[in-house]
C-alpha cells in the first residue's frame, strides 16, 4: 500500500489544513519536536501565520548503583520548565547536592542541543498562549506527552498535538494530555511513522537552523519572546 505522505513537507501541507481554524490567531505558537517535526511543523506555522520554534525536552537523570543504572528524576524542557518527579524524589530521598548536581548536568546539555539546533534569539513565551505541538508522527505518543508537560508548566494556556500519522493508541493516550488532538493519517496496521513516507531521509542539524530562521524571516519574528535561550 502507498505511503500517505511523500515526504514530511507534504504532510506539514495536509496537517495544517487540519488546523485552519487556528490561522491568523494571535495567541498562537507552534513548537516543533527535533528533529523530524521540524519540516512538518514548519508548512503548519506557514499556513497558519504562526510563529514557529522548538519543543525540547532533556531528561534529569541521576546515576545509581552499582551496578550502575540511571533513574529520571524529571524532566527539563525548552521553553524553560523543569517537571520533577515527586515520588521519585522522596523514595530516592536523595540530597539537595545531588539533585542539583542532576539539574545542572540537564541543563548543561540542554543549552548544547539549544544552541546546536536554533540560529540564536530570545526564547518564545508560552504564557497564555495556544501551542501546537508538531511531530511527524508518532506510535506511542511518549515524546508529545513528555512535552506536554513541561510546555503546561512553562504557562502554555492550552495544548494541541498535531501529527500527520499515528496509531490508535498513541491518539488515545495524547487525547489525555493535550486539549486537542488532530491526525491526519490513523492506519489501521500500524508499525512504524516511516510507514507513513515515501521518503523518510534523516534531519540534520542546519536543517532544523534552516528552517527556523526561514520561519522567523516570514512571521516577523515571534511575539511575546522575552526569555533569554538557555
Amino acid at each position: 500500500m502507498d505511503a500517505p505522505f511523500r515526504h514530511r513537507a507534504e504532510a506539514g501541507e495536509t496537517l495544517a489544513r487540519s488546523l485552519l481554524h487556528l490561522a491568523g490567531r494571535e495567541d498562537v505558537t507552534v513548537l516543533a519536536l527535533p528533529h523530524g517535526g521540524v519540516p512538518v511543523a514548519f508548512e503548519v506555522a506557514r499556513v497558519l501565520e504562526a510563529p514557529l520554534d522548538l519543543a525540547i525536552v532533556q531528561p534529569v537523570l541521576h546515576a545509581m548503583g552499582p551496578p550502575r543504572r540511571e533513574v529520571t528524576l524529571g524532566w527539563l524542557g525548552y521553553p524553560e520548565a523543569l517537571q520533577l518527579h515527586e515520588a521519585t524524589l522522596n523514595a530516592l530521598n536523595l540530597s539537595e547536592e545531588a539533585l542539583g548536581q542532576a539539574l545542572s548536568h540537564a541543563r548543561r546539555q540542554l543549552r548544547q542541543r539549544v544552541r546546536a539546533l536554533r540560529p540564536g534569539g530570545p526564547a518564545p513565551s508560552l504564557e497564555g498562549r495556544r501551542v501546537v505541538v508538531v511531530d511527524d508522527g508518532t506510535a506511542a505518543g511518549v515524546a508529545l506527552r513528555r512535552a506536554a508537560g513541561v510546555l503546561r508548566r512553562a504557562g502554555a494556556r492550552s495544548l494541541v498535538a498535531a501529527v500527520p500519522v499515528a496509531s490508535e493508541e498513541a491518539l488515545r493516550l495524547l487525547a489525555s494530555e493535550f486539549e486537542e488532538v488532530v491526525c491526519c493519517s490513523r492506519p489501521e496496521s500500524f508499525v512504524s511513522v516511516l510507514g507513513g513516507y515515501g521518503s523518510y531521509t534523516d534531519v540534520a542539524d542546519a536543517q532544523v537552523r534552516e528552517l527556523l530562521t526561514r520561519a522567523r524571516d516570514i512571521h516577523g519574528g515571534n511575539p511575546g519572546c522575552s526569555i533569554p535561550s538557555p
